[in-house]
């Protein structure tokens, strides 16, 4: 009985070991990310297609450039209407994504206004972004050895999750890790759903990344005490 306890002692202990690994690795980097963004800003990216659009009109294929123009056109201005009427977690700035490098490197007059114009009056002022954007995302893979409840560290692998996503990036244009719900899947062409949907989850973990490392480690540290 007694070496029953202590194997149990043992793999306890070891699991809150574990677990403050995984805090610092997966949660308390996405509850320092999600502190970031609620005070400052999120950036859209824009996709213009203009690669696309340009070889069509050296092929000779002008209809087609015309339509993918428009379709991307008609696209943007869905995505910037759902911003702007249903995301409140923080500031929302647009740009086209052929700009991002610029931006990046600091450049201001980049910003587009909500009628997709460029506005050299709008300024990015808060001091952190992240980058958010609809596409492909790829699925998360663990990456731990263990596979206990409190470790759960991933990365995102090669293998595509959603190609009809919104959702959010750091600076590298590398998408960011759960528990930060950095995207939204989307349906049928309904960003404003999506973009609440993101919206609220983000509210949501903001209130509750702090509160669930604390509470996961009081358990486990009650139940260290009951065995000793």
């Amino acid at each position: 009985m007694e070496k029953s306890f202590f194997f149990v002692f043992i793999f306890l202990f070891v699991k809150i070991c574990l677990f403050g690994q995984y805090t610092t690795s997966n949660r308390a980097i996405a509850t320092q990310q999600i502190r970031d963004l609620k005070n400052g800003a999120l950036v859209l990216r824009l996709k213009t297609n203009e690669r696309s659009i340009e070889a069509y009109r050296q092929s000779g294929r002008k209809e087609l450039a015309d339509k993918l123009t428009e379709e991307n056109k008609i696209q943007n201005q869905k995505l910037v209407d759902a911003f702007r009427g249903f995301f409140d977690f923080c500031k929302v700035y647009f740009i086209y994504s052929k700009n991002t490098a610029l931006l990046i490197n600091g450049k201001q007059n980049i910003f587009l206004n909500d009628a997709l114009g460029l506005d050299t009056t709008i300024k990015l002022l808060e001091n952190h972004y992240l980058l958010a954007e609809y596409g492909t995302i790829t699925s998360n893979v663990r990456t731990d050895e263990y596979h206990y409840r409190g470790v759960y560290h991933t990365e995102p692998s090669s293998s595509t999750a959603s190609t009809s996503a919104i959702f959010i990036s750091d600076t590298s244009l590398v998408q960011l890790k759960e528990p930060f719900p950095f995207y939204q899947s989307t349906y049928l062409g309904n960003y404003n759903k999506a973009v609440d949907n993101l919206s609220r989850n983000l509210h949501k973990a903001y209130f509750n990344l702090d509160n669930s490392i604390k509470e996961e480690r009081r358990k486990l540290k009650e139940q260290l005490n009951k065995l000793r």
